[in-house]
């Protein structure tokens, strides 16, 4: 995944304390497009991630220098999750990307998905920060966008 978003490795798996104070990251990773960000990338391989993988790993930015914290589960976000990466983002200047199941499928897919899911996932928190939408415009508009596209390609056929 970081090669396909162009991200520059830097390291690996870290738990020494004096890297991270005692905790844990799998994956950092910096990029040098446009701005510089550095990434903090957790992997998970559990059904459910709650509210209390996301909010260490917020914490661990304090440690790491992250902008960026890409959760990635074999399984599924829990509600509360989704609800405190959405406010977290709301309220701080970190952006949180979670991954789970059915993105790592699309992925597997078609590797060049992981462009659209995160190119998706941007355009949401822009036009929250940006324009002050709400969660329930922003999916409005992104139905009225997915049932225009089925339109075009559907008469093209």
């Amino acid at each position: 995944m970081i090669r396909l978003t162009s991200l520059r490795f830097t390291s690996w798996r870290l738990r020494s304390y004096e890297s991270t104070g005692g905790g844990e990251v799998d994956v950092l990773a910096a990029s040098d497009r446009f701005v510089y960000s550095r990434w903090q990338i957790q992997c998970k391989n559990t059904k459910k991630v709650d509210v209390d993988v996301l909010a260490k790993e917020i914490g661990m930015t304090f440690v790491t220098g992250a902008d960026v914290v890409m959760i990635v589960t074999t399984g599924e976000f829990t509600r509360d999750a989704f609800q405190y990466a959405s406010r977290m983002m709301d309220v701080s200047r970190y952006y949180m990307i979670l991954l789970q199941k059915n993105d790592l499928e699309a992925i597997k897919e078609d590797k060049t998905n992981i462009i659209k899911i995160l190119d998706k996932q941007a355009r949401k928190i822009f036009a929250k920060k940006e324009l002050q939408m709400t969660d329930n415009e922003i999916d409005e508009i992104e139905t009225e966008g997915d049932n225009i596209t089925h339109q075009y390609f559907d008469e093209a056929e």
